[in-house]
């Protein structure tokens, strides 16, 4: 059990399906976000219960710039994003995880840089794109050159 059973990302990881999961390492579970439809944007969860990466054992914060090398490298090979943004707020969830969104020429010049903040949480991604784009992603980390996008788990 979390050491915060109210929180909701330890109550995902502990009960939901992990069908959004695109890739689970020790320290970190990466999964596709619900919350808008942007394909692509994926969010790196710590596993345990913690605030920030001044919480994380030396492991964990090791694995977890190798992990967002990776993570970065698999949106890009997936969407050919120009840049792709990372972020972590914790205030709503205070439970370390980080944003990790694809940054597209499709993306109107509003919602670029710190306009991404605005971006509309509705419509969520369809089940059925979100499943595809989660396959495409675990087909890519499987066949990805070695050093290219991997990571061990």
């Amino acid at each position: 059990m979390s050491e915060d059973a109210r929180c909701l990302i330890c109550k995902r990881q502990e009960h939901e399906p992990q069908k959004d999961v695109i890739l689970s390492t020790d320290g970190f579970v990466v999964r596709h976000s619900r919350e808008t439809n942007i394909l692509g944007y994926l969010v790196i969860e710590a596993r345990r219960h913690i605030l920030d990466l001044t919480e994380a054992t030396e492991d964990e914060a090791a694995g977890y710039g190798a992990l967002l090398k990776q993570v970065m490298a698999l949106i890009r090979k997936l969407t050919g994003a120009e840049r792709i943004y990372t972020f972590s707020l914790g205030e709503a969830v205070p439970h370390f995880h980080v944003h990790v969104i694809p940054r597209t020429d499709s993306l109107p010049r509003y919602f670029r840089g710190r306009g991404i903040m605005s971006y509309p949480l509705e419509p969520a991604l369809k089940e059925e794109q979100m499943a595809e784009v989660c396959k495409s992603l675990r087909y890519l980390l499987k066949t990805s050159p070695p050093g290219s996008t991997q990571v061990k788990p």
